[in-house]
């Protein structure tokens, strides 16, 4: 029996507004009386015609998923990985359009992000399975180092180095330089040494009242944001203000951000 199809969610503006005000502390009701709404049944009407649900535990709205009887006691998955699984799962399920609900442009691009995401591909399940196991370990090649020859070293008479004047009137113009490079030692490691990823998202407590703030973004990356927030299980709010915070320190406002979370101290 072929399964019910579930379109796409659509991320257009009102859409954007009611995920990022929920992410900002507002109520259903309270977005609702910001629409001109009697109460949050119109947002969840409209939402339901954008293909989003109500995820009561998230408290927000997530992308309606494909359902079938199977999956009616089953909990609904919240990444991208997990579903394209429920959806190979279905008998007869075609490739294509899985990618097209998924968002990917083709079975190539679905593969990758499989793969990125620590699946692989199981030709007897004919299915994505999430990697276990032991990890075969590549052992490296051992290079013959040749014996070590005896060296006699000669005595070589050194005569005292001679520094002009001007050479030290060059260096001592770098001191400036080299007393910056010096105070800022730890900010230039960070430039350039490179960053691992951390599954540790830090937590900041900013005084002052929560209101909601409307910000216009490109679908792809609020549909990057959506993912994120629930495969980490924390609010968009939370999101951005680590993004803001992280921004300010890095470009110019490190001052203002250290004094504001200092008033919490």
């Amino acid at each position: 029996m072929a399964t019910q199809e579930v379109e796409k969610p659509i991320y257009d503006e009102r859409v954007n507004e009611i995920l990022q005000g929920l992410a900002a502390g507002l109520t259903r009701d309270e977005l609702a009386e910001m629409f001109g709404h009697t109460n949050y049944k119109s947002v969840d009407m409209y939402m339901r015609r954008k293909n989003f649900t109500w995820d009561s535990t998230k408290q927000t709205y997530v992308p309606k998923l494909p359902s079938a009887k199977e999956y009616k006691n089953k909990a609904m998955p919240h990444t991208k990985a997990t579903i394209v699984i429920d959806m190979m799962k279905e008998p007869d399920f075609m490739i294509e359009e899985i990618c097209k609900k998924a968002g990917f442009k083709d079975y190539k691009e679905l593969a990758e992000y499989m793969t990125a995401k620590g699946y692989q591909w199981s030709p007897d399940d004919k299915n994505y399975k999430k990697k276990t196991g032991h990890v075969d370990r590549i052992e490296p090649k051992k290079v013959e180092v040749p014996p070590v020859q005896e060296v006699k070293l000669e005595v070589v008479e050194t005569k005292e180095l001679q520094v002009n004047d001007d050479v030290i009137n060059k260096l001592q113009s770098y001191l400036p330089l080299f007393d910056m490079l010096e105070k800022n030692k730890e900010k230039l490691l960070e430039l350039v040494m490179p960053m691992g990823q951390s599954d540790t998202i830090p937590r900041y407590i900013i005084p002052g009242r929560t209101s909601g703030k409307t910000i216009q973004m490109s679908e792809s990356l609020q549909d990057m944001a959506v993912e994120y927030c629930n495969q980490r299980n924390i609010k968009q709010r939370e999101l951005f203000e680590v993004a803001v915070i992280e921004f300010f320190q890095k470009y110019g406002f490190e001052y203002e951000i250290e004094s504001l979370l200092k008033t919490n101290s």
